[in-house]
Order: C-alpha cells, then sequence, then structure tokens
C-alpha cells in the first residue's frame, strides 16, 4: 500500500487498527507488568511513515521473569496498584532479551505515533536524539519543572534498585492495594454518577461528529437564560450540530445529595447528613455546573466569597482524583482473574487536574484547603511548602481593600508544584508525571512550555487533564494574559514519548485526539472581562455545554452611585464604521488625536492638572509617541515599567504644575495604587476593566477639591469608549444606563 493510501484510511478502519495495536501492545507487556518505564530502553524507537506495516509485523515478546519488572519500575510506585507481590530477590537479566522487548514496544509505540500523526496531522516536529540523550533530558526536565524547590529526581540505576526494593516502596503498594473503599465497587460503576456519565458513557459516534464540526466550523452553540433573582443571570450554551434541536438546560437541584461523593471525603467534610441548608447561596448556584462536569465562568461580587467557590470546587478536584484512582486499582484486580477484558481507564500520563493561581499566597491558601478536605493526615514536605509558599506579611492600612486582598502574603507569581495522593498520603513537590494535581502560575508553567532551550520544552504532563480550573483571573490578566492563552495552547495534545503508558487500557477519546471536547473548565473572576469571555467562548468546547453568569448592574451599585461626589462626566463614544473589532484600537486613536487632543490645547477648563488614564499598555506607547512628535504639550509620563525616580520626580512636577499633563497606566495604578496629587481633569483612554478603578482615580479630584487645589464645578471626567466597551461600561453606569450609552442615537453623554 502507498504512504498516500495509508493517509487515507477511513477513520474506522484507523481505529479498529488502534484496538489491535493496544491489544498487541497489553500482550507484550502483560507477561512482565503493564507500565514498564519507556526511558529505559536501551534505544528509543522513531515514528516511521509504514506505522501501519509495523502493526502487522510486531512480534510477540518471550515472557520475562516477574522479578525483572520490580527492577525496572522505580519511578511510580502508584501505577502497578494491587499487583501480585513480587519477591524481594533479585534474578540477574539475560541483556540478550532486553533488546526483543525493547524493540517490541517501541515499535508498538512509533506504530501507534504515526497512526495519530497520520489521522490528526502533526502539529509540531520534535528533535530527534538518542536513547541517551532522551534519558538524561527527562532527568533534568525532572528538575527543571520545579525550579523553586531544587527537588532532584536524578538517580543511578542502583539507587533505583535499592529504591524499589524499600520499604517505602512496598507500604506505598500495600497503601494503594487498600485503596478501594467498601461499596466503592458499586458506586464507582452507576450510571447515574456524573464521572461516569460525562467521561465513561459518552456516545462515540456523538463525539465524532462534534469533532467533525468544530474542525469543520460548522458546530453551533445553542444557548438559553435562566434568571436567578433581580440581579443575576445564568446563560447555558451547548454545541450542537446544524440539524439539532433546541437545547434544554441541564436539571439543577442545588444539593450534594444528588451526587456521588466518596464516603471518606463525606466523613471527613461532614457531609453524611441532608446538605442543602448548608450551602451558601453561591455554591449553590454553580453546584450543579461543576459537579457535572460543565464549563463555567463565573464573577462574584465580592472578595470575601473566595472561600465559598473554592470549599466547592476544591472537593469537587478531590471527589475525581479518588474516583479514577479507584477504578484504575479496580479494574488492576479485574485483569489479575481476566487478562484478555478491554477496560479503559486512563489516559495518556497520570496528572488529571491543573489549578491556575496568580501568586504563591493563593497556591498556598488552595492546596491547603485540599489538604484539609482530603481526610489524610500525612503530608510529605509540608513544612517546605509552608516556607516557600507561606508568609505572613501585611499591605498598608491605606491602600484600598482589593489591593490589600489581591497583594497579601508571598506575592511570588514563579512557582509550579505537583501533589501526588496515595491511600495514606500526599506528596508534594512530586514529579509532574507522577502527580495526580498540578498547581501553577501562568509565568512558572509557560517556562517549560516554552522554554528559551528547545531541548528542555515539554507539555506530555498536560496532555490528559480532564479538569482545569483558572482562580482569580482577574489578578491574572495584569501578568502576562499570553502566557494563559499558552497554557490552552498545550492542554490535551498527544503526547511525544510514552511516559509508561498502558495503550491497552487508554481511551479511545484520547487516543482520538478528542480530550479537549470533555475537559471541563471552570474560571472565576471578581470581574468579568472581554478576555474572559474570550477564553469560555474560543478556548473551551465542552461537549456538556457551558455555563457564565450575567450580574445586572443597578445605577445605585455601579461605579457613578458609589463615587460619593458630584462632578461632571462627559462619555464619547466613537463610531466604528462598520468595521471589526480589530480595527477598534485605530479608531480609537484617530478620535483621541482628533477631538480630545484639541480640547487640551484649547482648555476651556484648568490648563494642567490633566490626568490621561490608559488602560493598554501598547495605546499608552502610541499616545506617548504622537504627544512627543506631534505635539508641543509639557506632559510626563508613569508606567509599570518606570524606575523609581523617575516615578517620584514626574509625579512631583505634575503636582506643582510644571507638566501640564500626566500619563498613566492601568497596570501601573493595579501594582502600586499611588495616591496622585495635583488632579484637576481626568481624560479615560478607555473604561478601565475593573471598575474600582474608575472610582479611585476619580476621587483624586475630590482629594484635590479637598485641598483647594481644584474647584468640582469646573473639573471634568472625559471618557471615551465604543459599541465594545459595554461590559466595562455597565460596572461603571450600570446596566441599563450602559445599552443607552452603546446603542443610543447621540454620541456624548453627560451626568452630574
Amino acid at each position: 500500500m502507498s504512504l498516500t493510501g495509508k493517509l487515507t484510511m477511513s477513520s474506522q478502519a484507523t481505529k479498529l487498527a488502534v484496538r489491535k495495536i493496544k491489544r498487541l501492545d497489553y500482550r507484550v507487556m502483560s507477561s512482565t507488568k503493564r507500565s514498564s518505564s519507556f526511558e529505559a530502553h536501551s534505544e528509543r524507537q522513531k515514528p516511521s511513515k509504514g506505522g501501519r506495516k509495523q502493526m502487522r509485523t510486531i512480534r510477540k515478546a518471550s515472557p520475562k521473569q516477574k522479578d525483572d519488572d520490580l527492577v525496572e519500575d522505580k519511578h511510580d510506585s502508584e501505577q502497578n496498584e494491587a499487583k501480585d507481590d513480587f519477591s524481594t530477590e533479585i534474578i540477574s537479566r539475560d541483556p540478550r532479551e532486553e533488546p526483543e522487548k525493547t524493540s517490541d514496544q517501541g515499535e508498538a509505540y512509533a506504530a501507534l505515533l504515526t497512526l495519530l500523526k497520520a489521522e490528526h496531522g502533526s502539529k509540531r516536529s520534535v528533535p530527534k536524539k538518542s536513547e541517551k540523550e532522551a534519558e538524561a533530558g527527562s532527568e533534568d526536565d525532572a528538575q527543571d519543572l520545579e525550579p523553586e524547590h531544587g527537588e532532584e529526581y536524578e538517580e543511578s540505576e542502583e539507587a533505583a534498585i535499592e529504591h524499589g526494593l524499600s520499604n517505602e516502596k512496598e507500604e506505598d503498594e500495600e497503601n494503594e492495594a487498600e485503596g478501594i473503599e467498601d461499596g466503592s465497587m458499586e458506586d464507582e460503576e452507576d450510571k447515574a454518577d456524573p464521572l461516569e456519565k460525562h467521561f465513561n458513557s459518552v456516545s462515540e459516534k456523538n463525539i465524532d461528529e462534534l469533532d467533525a464540526a468544530f474542525k469543520s466550523r460548522t458546530i453551533r452553540y445553542r444557548s438559553t437564560k435562566l434568571p436567578v433573582d433581580q440581579s443575576q443571570e445564568f446563560i447555558y450554551s451547548r454545541p450542537t450540530l446544524p440539524n439539532d434541536s433546541l437545547v434544554a438546560p441541564p436539571t439543577r437541584s442545588q444539593s450534594l445529595d444528588s451526587y456521588f461523593i466518596k464516603q471518606r471525603l463525606k466523613i471527613q467534610n461532614d457531609l453524611m447528613d441532608s446538605n442543602g441548608d448548608k450551602l451558601t447561596p453561591l455554591q449553590k448556584q454553580i453546584l450543579d455546573p461543576v459537579f457535572q462536569y460543565q464549563d463555567l465562568l463565573y464573577e462574584y461580587d465580592n472578595y470575601n466569597k473566595e472561600s465559598e467557590y473554592r470549599d466547592l470546587y476544591t472537593l469537587h478536584v478531590l471527589n475525581h482524583i479518588y474516583k479514577t484512582r479507584d477504578r484504575i486499582l479496580k479494574n488492576n484486580q479485574r485483569l489479575q482473574d481476566n487478562p484478555d477484558q478491554e477496560l479503559l481507564d486512563q489516559g495518556f500520563t497520570r496528572p488529571k487536574v491543573l489549578i491556575v493561581v496568580p501568586t504563591r499566597d493563593v497556591a498556598h491558601q488552595v492546596l491547603t484547603k485540599i489538604i484539609e478536605k482530603s481526610g489524610i493526615d500525612q503530608v510529605d514536605k509540608k513544612g517546605k511548602f509552608k516556607d516557600q509558599f507561606y508568609q505572613n506579611s501585611t499591605t498598608p492600612s491605606y491602600k484600598p481593600k482589593s489591593f490589600k486582598h489581591v497583594f497579601q502574603g508571598n506575592t511570588n507569581d514563579f512557582f509550579v508544584i505537583g501533589a501526588k495522593f496515595t491511600r495514606k498520603a500526599i506528596k508534594l513537590y512530586s514529579n509532574f508525571y507522577q502527580s495526580d494535581i498540578i498547581i501553577c502560575s501562568p509565568l512558572g508553567i509557560q517556562l517549560i512550555l516554552e522554554n528559551t532551550d528547545k531541548k528542555k520544552r515539554q507539555d506530555d504532563f498536560l496532555s490528559s487533564i480532564e479538569l482545569l480550573v483558572i482562580d482569580q483571573l482577574h489578578s491574572i490578566e495584569f501578568q502576562n494574559v499570553l502566557h494563559l492563552s499558552s497554557i490552552f495552547e498545550h492542554l490535551n495534545k498527544i503526547p511525544q514519548q510514552q511516559h509508561d503508558a498502558d495503550f491497552s487500557r487508554i481511551k479511545m477519546w484520547y487516543i482520538n485526539d478528542q480530550a479537549k471536547l470533555l475537559r471541563q473548565t471552570l474560571i472565576f473572576t471578581r470581574h468579568s472581562s472581554p478576555f474572559a469571555n474570550s477564553l469560555i467562548n474560543g478556548k473551551c468546547k465542552n461537549y456538556a455545554g457551558r455555563w457564565k453568569n450575567h450580574s445586572i448592574v443597578s445605577s445605585d451599585k455601579s461605579s457613578l452611585g458609589q463615587l460619593g461626589m458630584r462632578t461632571r462626566l462627559v462619555f464619547q463614544r466613537f463610531d466604528l464604521a462598520g468595521n471589526s473589532a480589530i480595527d477598534e484600537p485605530d479608531y480609537r486613536f484617530k478620535h483621541f488625536c482628533s477631538v480630545i487632543v484639541p480640547n487640551i490645547v484649547k482648555s476651556t477648563g484648568y490648563e494642567d492638572g490633566i490626568l490621561l488614564y490608559i488602560p493598554d499598555y501598547t495605546d499608552f506607547i502610541r499616545v506617548r509617541n504622537y504627544m512627543r512628535e506631534k505635539t508641543s504639550i509639557l506632559f510626563g509620563d508613569i508606567n509599570e515599567y518606570s524606575e523609581q525616580r523617575q516615578l517620584n520626580a514626574n509625579r512631583s512636577l505634575f503636582q506643582q504644575g510644571r507638566i501640564k499633563v500626566m500619563l498613566y497606566t492601568e497596570r501601573l495604578h493595579h501594582f502600586r495604587r499611588y495616591e496622585i496629587k495635583g488632579v484637576k481633569t481626568v481624560i479615560f483612554y478607555k473604561p478601565p476593566s475593573n471598575p474600582e478603578f474608575f472610582e479611585e482615580t476619580v476621587r483624586y479630584l475630590g482629594k484635590s477639591a479637598f485641598l483647594g487645589v481644584a474647584d468640582l464645578n469646573i473639573s471634568v471626567v472625559r471618557c471615551l469608549y465604543s459599541k465594545l466597551d459595554g461590559l466595562a461600561l455597565e460596572k461603571i453606569v450600570g446596566t441599563e444606563r450602559a445599552a443607552v450609552l452603546t446603542r443610543g442615537p447621540n454620541e456624548t453623554y453627560e451626568f452630574k
């Protein structure tokens, strides 16, 4: 058969071939053990174009003695749960048998990888390297994955053998063997369990059709609104095929009694009795989307409510981890009785949950809550974790409440940490490929995914993530949002190496590169934004649908209603002339140059004390260059990259009136919250993404008036906006007023 013929093989034939190789790979390894270390091969096999031919010619390896496997398995004592007890006596290996077994397993994975690339297309090239380089690289990467704690995973072969025979490993295996609690044999397979329904009972045909529709861009989202009260409504959307009928929203019980929670979690968290009354209103709103494995974008209205949604999603995370691990252990026992069964219960790699947070302090809060709810007392390296992530520090008392909340404790934003769960212990700082949960900051994981040294780049540990949580997105947005977008690009990709995967037990939707259609994504933010909507709408493709809440802001609760001062506020709209959002920055800049700058030059109010607030840094550079090259206005600028000396000098010159205009970026305001003195006029180049920033900036006028520097009857606040700024305007002026501002006939609206 020609290469072209191979690449055009039908999807059904490919799936049958994959099943064959899974069974064959299983038989090759069943006489030894199911998860032998891929890094221990004497020579890494390279994927060839004749993948299907290789499948037909793979030979069955001769049986090996069981004790050899105990020597080889030095990395993950968790992957051999409930296996037969191995003898502790080491039997010397025949070096002539090793290449045959290595070659067969290598050919099996190479053939499968060729099939996957032929079916889905090769999206990235991987430099070829020898097995010695691959093994050394994997050891180096294991160290690089956790740059903060300096853990060393490199071991000699002798040390690995000693570790494999140590009491610690035997205890781990015993713990795993005990990991199946009473009654789990029945409740794990209950078809009413949302986990079983979402991941294990999904129709392969439906997933194939949705996958094809996403790729051909014929997918359609059908939505419905569910009012909660006068201040909030939920919007449920689900992907459908063009000919599908209208979508009914899922049932909402708003009670934990409707869901299967592991017994140990119920006991630990006092959930044995009826729980309906114990849930807060916020928890009742998000309970069903979370436990039904649907995507969620939730905007909460108070920083004090963060502990409420964390209580819920950490319980969900633990429930998911316990159930998936117990299912694997149970199937291990079944396979001992009947090795020919086809039990699909695994992904390519072990990590199942990824939690993204902005700072170490938030990571400490989340992981501490997970430990408390887990019911496990023994936590390895807990002291080290507290030393590196906890910091008892406070912010200055005169800073706003939101600043104190975001920047409390350890604000370091460079970290990645793995957590591995066994029956009796939680192992922090575990190797990523042995972890169940990975908690990271966008910057920390970015330096792994996009390392400047291409040999150290890797993302295989993200290939089997089934639950993604993004906590405090509003704070992450003031870091580098490209890092967060990069995480989505690396999630659920087919790995480049085997990583001890047992292909006889990998679910078909993993092999078919469809894991993104089943992954659940939970996003929590204090303030919804266009970027948050772009994540839930563009990066999340969960076949179960998605939820997002919409807050209805009354005029009293808007920023204008909370100002506590009366001054002139002017909102000026510029027209996009029917163009797309891509052209919006250009039209905003043209309006600024043609309307705002002449008003500054020929001002009828104050000639100095003009604060120009610019949310986006690229807009800031553009405006600064224009004012420097095209105008004669005396201005200064302070931004997040300014040196402290420049910040102090320009603030002093502005207060003294020696510079007329001060350019001020939103990120600088977020990180410093300076008290800018001498402000007499405020111009917003764009509505602030955080409505609290609008209030804080406008109050500079009130402080100037209190000091007798400005008169509120003469001072003015001016804000440029377009119809695309409706989300930010809702929080500033209220939902009803925002609709008038974005859709009304006038271009200028004034409030007093």
